[in-house]
């Protein structure tokens, strides 16, 4: 199988799993969807607002 760009999707992930079951079809709303994220965690002081990442995926249903 080979990779094309048309079959990668981005999904925002928190502690190494996601957060949500969307998956984001460029890097740029996922970056504002991750940057949501972080927002929310420092306004509850939590944590893990470092550990919020943005994983490339050709299957997405694998990243848990």
């Amino acid at each position: 199988m080979t990779e094309t760009k048309e079959n990668k999707v981005y999904v925002v992930t928190r502690n190494s799993r996601r957060i949500e079951d969307k998956n984001y079809p460029t890097k740029a709303e996922a970056e504002i969807r991750a940057e949501q994220l972080v927002a929310m965690l420092k306004q509850w002081k939590d944590p893990d607002q470092k550990r919020v990442k943005i994983v490339e995926t050709l299957n997405p249903s694998k990243i848990r």
